[in-house]
């Protein structure tokens, strides 16, 4: 990582978890919440970290908590509540739902950042959008797409400067895995402990 970019994680919670039935962040895998393990992993190499949720409970994780700015918006609508919260150069915007991410994948990514250029993974030949590096200069642009309601996160990547990011991710798919029913949640179960 340049050391002159200030970089700060913002862990996204505020979804709505339609498909889990019940806020996912907060879902216990291997008796903890999801979302402890994304904190855990995001502190482990150093970063420091808050969350975008609407929900109160999340004030239990010891770190600060903002709501979304714009209701409704989705992920882009939680990008543009980190901006309006950071000092930082750059956002490291991730999904609540990815317990199995590793400091390896977090230190890899961020050793790539740029205050010009969105920094994704490509992971199976799929971006990840919440797990990436927007640079805080983009706010204006990200307020502007919202307006437009063109809120798809993968256009919005490729509508801007960016870098796709393959080395080491393209066989990483599984610790990118999201968690969205509870018939993934009962799967990760399932896999906990061959992959920790």
């Amino acid at each position: 990582m340049n050391s002159e970019i200030k970089i700060e994680a913002f862990v996204l919670a505020g979804g709505k978890s339609s498909r889990m039935g019940r806020d996912k962040g907060l879902m216990l895998l291997d008796h903890e919440p999801m979302v402890s393990y994304v904190l855990k992993t995001l502190k482990k190499a150093d970063l420091p970290v808050k969350i975008i949720a609407n929900n109160p409970k999340y004030d239990q994780f010891g770190v600060s908590v903002f709501p979304d700015v714009v209701k409704e918006k989705g992920p882009m609508g939680g990008l543009l509540s980190a901006f309006q919260n950071t000092t930082a150069d750059v956002v490291f915007l991730v999904s609540c739902d990815m317990p199995f991410l590793t400091e390896e994948g977090v230190k890899n990514l961020t050793s790539e950042a740029d205050i010009e250029e969105i920094i994704a993974p490509l992971v199976g030949q799929r971006i990840n959008p919440l797990f990436a590096l927007y640079p805080v200069k983009l706010k204006k642009t990200v307020e502007d797409a919202i307006t437009a309601e063109e809120l798809k996160m993968t256009d919005f990547i490729l509508k801007n400067r960016h870098t796709l990011v393959s080395s080491g991710f393209s066989k990483m798919a599984e610790y990118f895995r999201n968690i969205n029913t509870q018939q993934e949640l009962r799967e990760a179960e399932k896999r906990w402990n061959n992959l920790i």
